[in-house]
């Protein structure tokens, strides 16, 4: 890592980042979009074998939304607007277009409830409360119910996860001197597994969801963020990883050997192994694969990463995350009855539609409705008694963050 790279870290946005926020959102659009509504032993099914994990596109946004959380809150700790400004940028980042998805869902689901979207009741099936969902508190109404909810509000646990999480870590960031911090992430790294795998043991008979839905058990991802935000402020620190490139990324081959092990042995949540270390290995790896592109920015895999088309679909990732079960529900309900299901080239095309469908209008959404937003929460800025010397700047994330 050269002092060019640094400095260009430094300056300014950072297209790896949202580059590997376009990666997790790609990853979470071709899980909902085209393997789950592939129909079991079919041929189309079979072509997606490759793809199984790419649900865990919701643990890259779990690790980037660490990094880029507790980089800001790091580089921030000694101002004196502290809560108040991390917490105002929140607000205008997150809550705006959620509120609009809320409403969005509650039209849909009204509509079905009226007889008016007959082809789309199975949207209603384990429908929760409407008031969780006010106050992102779904994910303990969905682990008692042990269901993920009504469609297309399920993905909103994962919401609900990392505003619980920004509930916490700011405190911690502020009172924590640096040995102690690091020692609550590693804490907190190690107890995700073990609450996942106590859950089970004293819970057999639940579904899964039930405890992977809680911020305590999906934890590991984000703390292996945060993580990563300070080895990037730390000097000695960098200092290794530059004088260690080969090292580190035989590492990163070695934890990239999660994908066809859990691919093959354990592709669900449900599975021991992916249940135990599984999801702990997938966060291992992509912190790891963030950190090597941040490292090396001549790497393949940092040209890679700053494509234009996966930074655009970066920059659009909250709102398509948000927003791509509804669209894909409205649109395939128009053709046909039930649950979306590819087994004809006819139904794959109506799913290409929605997908063109949701990326469009994510796209004006953030130009014209949520990047005035961000824009807005950041006018205000962190005030210090002395400049910070931060390492990486934290600039206003798009997307998932």
């Amino acid at each position: 890592m050269n002092a060019g790279a640094l400095s260009s870290l430094t300056a300014g946005r950072i297209p790896e980042l949202d580059g590997l926020r376009g990666v997790a959102i790609a990853m979470v659009l071709i899980h909902h979009y085209f393997d789950v509504q592939a129909r079991g032993g079919s041929a189309w099914a079979h072509a997606m074998v490759p793809f199984r994990l790419c649900w865990s596109g919701v643990d890259l946004f779990f690790v980037l939304s660490g990094f880029l959380i507790g980089g800001i809150l790091l580089d921030a700790r000694d101002s004196s607007n502290y809560f108040h400004i991390f917490y105002k940028r929140r607000f205008f980042r997150i809550v705006p277009i959620y509120a609009v998805c809320l409403v969005a869902f509650f039209i849909l689901y009204t509509l079905v409830r009226w007889d008016m979207a007959a082809k789309i009741s199975y949207v209603l099936q384990n429908a929760l409360p409407w008031t969780p969902y006010l106050a992102f508190l779904q994910n303990f109404w969905m682990m008692r119910r042990n269901t993920y909810g009504g469609y297309g509000l399920s993905v909103t646990w994962s919401l609900a996860v990392e505003e619980q999480f920004y509930l916490i870590l700011p405190l911690f960031i502020r009172i924590l001197n640096p040995r102690r911090r690091i020692g609550f992430l590693v804490v907190g790294i190690l107890m995700a597994p073990i609450l996942r795998i106590a859950y089970r043991v004293m819970r057999p008979g639940h579904f899964y969801p039930a405890f992977l839905v809680m911020m305590p058990c999906r934890a590991d991802a984000l703390l292996l963020g945060v993580l990563g935000a300070v080895v990037m402020r730390d000097a000695r620190c960098r200092a290794w990883l530059a004088g260690h490139r080969k090292l580190f990324g035989s590492i990163l081959l070695l934890l990239a050997l999660c994908f066809p092990v859990l691919t093959m042995f354990s592709p669900s949540p449900e599975y021991s192994l992916m249940l135990s270390v599984g999801l702990t290995w997938l966060a291992a790896f992509y912190l790891a694969a963030l950190l090597y592109a941040l490292s090396w920015r001549d790497s393949l895999l940092s040209h890679c990463l700053r494509w234009g088309w996966l930074c655009w679909l970066g920059s659009i990732a909250y709102g398509v995350y948000l927003f791509h079960q509804f669209f894909l529900f409205t649109i395939y309900g128009c053709f046909w009855p039930g649950l979306p299901r590819i087994s004809s080239l006819q139904m794959l095309f109506i799913v290409l539609i929605a997908l063109a469908v949701t990326l469009a209008v994510c796209r004006v959404s953030w130009i014209y409705f949520e990047r005035p937003l961000v824009q807005l929460g950041h006018r205000t800025k962190y005030e210090f008694a002395a400049p910070p010397t931060a390492l990486l700047a934290a600039t206003a994330p798009a997307g998932g963050n």
